[in-house]
């Protein structure tokens, strides 16, 4: 293959404007497995061509969920070397992500996330202006795992996520009960932007837990979430749905085990603790374990 890499990538791009739907949607599926293969080789005779294709593509309403797909592994394959087209593909994601018309793209969603892990550092202001086209997706497994990619690679960006994200789960638990959204004073120790998302795919029960497993699993480390646990869980342990009860367990067991693991590790003791919060995570304990 390396001694026929030319002959094989110019077989490829010839298909690239192909009449078949199948065959162009084949063609951009090959093209990030061309890059990676040989690398430099591929940023010096066919970068320029290959994203060129894959920007078209992702004009075609048809046919963008492979493009956010392929731009996401080539990104992946290639590191550093998309910085010149970064500009022009935040702004699809954009639209993408958030659309006048029509379904958020799940696709460009995870784009955004395997970009960031591609370029790190440097794709922060880009990923800064496309925060609010995110949040305004609604929640998703989807968005939970970029945010997360988000966070490891961008490691100053994780303070104004966390803060978003959990002003978002707020509003989430909030309107389950039919109640308006709890400002997190005690929970954040910066700004929190109030979000408004739209509806998203899923509701109900559904969202409910999903937005359970994100405070349970993604990483709030600096955030003191018992007291929220205490306001705005608990409750859900009197839910009907019975895997509803069982995320809500599971969730305030993390909450607390991450709140005593934070406690080891500083130099200060829980008789530290004032009481007031101190006898709100007792109960928040009680109410899980008794």
């Amino acid at each position: 293959m390396m001694s026929r890499y030319r002959e094989v990538a110019e077989i490829v791009l010839r298909y690239l404007e192909h009449r078949g739907r199948l065959v162009r949607l084949s063609i951009t599926y090959l093209l990030p497995r061309i890059a990676h293969f040989l690398r430099d080789q591929f940023v010096t005779n066919y970068l320029m061509i290959c994203m060129n294709h894959i920007l078209h593509v992702l004009k075609i309403h048809a046919e963008c969920s492979s493009g956010f797909i392929a731009l996401g592994e080539m990104a992946g394959a290639l590191d550093g070397e998309l910085i010149n087209y970064l500009s022009t593909i935040s702004s699809h994601l954009r639209d993408a992500i958030a659309p006048r018309r029509g379904r958020p793209s799940l696709e460009a969603l995870a784009c955004v996330g395997n970009i960031a892990i591609a370029m790190g550092p440097t794709m922060e202001p880009h990923v800064r202006g496309l925060l609010d086209s995110m949040f305004s997706s609604g929640l998703s497994l989807t968005l939970v795992e970029a945010l997360e990619q988000i966070t490891e690679s961008i490691p100053p960006l994780l303070p104004t996520i966390q803060n978003r994200l959990l002003e978002f789960i707020s509003t989430i638990l909030s309107r389950s009960h039919h109640s308006m959204p709890r400002q997190l004073a005690s929970v954040s120790r910066g700004h929190i932007t109030t979000v408004t998302p739209q509806v998203p795919e899923l509701s109900g029960s559904a969202l409910v837990q999903l937005a359970l497993r994100t405070l349970a699993r993604f990483n709030f480390k600096g955030h003191d979430l018992l007291e929220f646990a205490w306001e705005s869980v608990v409750v859900y342990l009197e839910d009907e749905d019975g895997a509803t009860r069982k995320d809500v367990a599971l969730c305030c067991c993390k909450l607390v085990a991450n709140y005593f693991s934070a406690i080891s590790s500083t130099q200060f003791s829980p008789s530290r603790i004032n009481r007031t919060s101190g006898k709100r995570r007792h109960r928040v304990v009680e109410e899980v374990y008794f």
